[in-house]
């Protein structure tokens, strides 16, 4: 647990005990924590944790679970629980790793509503981020999301999870395990990000966006309307104010490409993204 600008934040590191030359920090989506989405993991499996692979290609990684997610802290009304606030969330981790761990300019991969908490963060603290990498950002703006949440906590019960993967692309097995640990470990979530989805949110400003940056979804990916934002991708990833750029489409995934048959392709292009610098 470290402190953060509202309370305590849950954060796990892998990696640092071997001093490698860079580090990386893995943003969580809306629903599920860093160390759930990004360290996933269990008996007989070997290639589902992020964390793993970026530590076996030469990384240390740090993720975190947002303000009022899994064992984080959050406000009483979880509505609050916004991008503006895990944009805090996320300069705390970032002013953590700068200042404990030695790292000046991590890098930064955000999947879903990470890459506009990462994409926003970069906006106005690109001295302190050295690449940015985005999984199936959910960019923002464009039309409000409906309806409005009039409860101030989400399920992530079984029923809603077991399909959260593309059934085609996810071993059964997996889906039903991932379905069955989020609705024991961590049923509820704040529905702060939908309810300022519904309200109207402001997307990521790529005119702003200068660090090296990486876009990838998964091919099935960005069906769902939250990823409907008020930017097309291309025109987004043409409009970055970088030249270092990389844009990919990856088979075999969808909005969870890198719980699915993608992921060691995802994780591969985002180490040979990471390892340009």
């Amino acid at each position: 647990m470290i402190q953060g600008r509202a309370g305590k934040l849950s954060v796990r590191t892998k990696g640092i005990a071997a001093k490698p030359a860079n580090v990386v920090i893995l943003v969580q989506g809306a629903n599920m924590s860093g160390q759930m989405g990004y360290d996933f993991s269990f008996p007989g499996s070997t290639d589902y944790s992020m964390m793993d692979a970026m530590v076996e290609g030469g990384f240390g990684v740090v993720t975190f679970s947002v303000r009022g997610y899994a064992a984080s802290e959050g406000p009483a009304d979880l509505f609050e629980v916004q991008t503006d606030a895990a944009i805090e969330d996320l300069a705390s981790v970032v002013d953590w790793v700068r200042a404990e761990l030695g790292y000046k300019r991590p890098h930064l991969l955000g999947w879903s509503w990470g890459g506009r908490i990462t994409g926003r963060y970069v906006e106005d603290h690109a001295d302190k981020v050295d690449r940015l990498i985005m999984l199936d950002p959910a960019i923002g703006g464009g039309n409000k999301i409906l309806p409005v949440p009039t409860d101030a906590t989400w399920l992530n019960s079984y029923d809603y999870f077991k399909d959260r993967l593309v059934a085609e692309f996810a071993d059964p097995a997996v889906q039903e395990l991932l379905a069955r640990r989020m609705d024991k470990e961590e049923l509820r979530a704040p529905n702060g990000i939908r309810m300022e989805n519904a309200m109207g949110s402001k997307a990521v400003d790529p005119s702003k966006v200068t660090r090296p940056t990486m876009m990838s979804y998964g091919i099935k990916a960005g069906a769902q309307n939250y990823m409907h934002g008020g930017w097309d991708r291309l025109e987004f990833f043409n409009a970055l104010a970088t030249d270092d750029k990389s844009f990919a489409i990856v088979p075999g995934g969808g909005d969870y490409a890198h719980l699915e048959q993608a992921r060691t392709r995802v994780f591969a292009d985002c180490i040979a993204f990471l390892r340009a610098a």
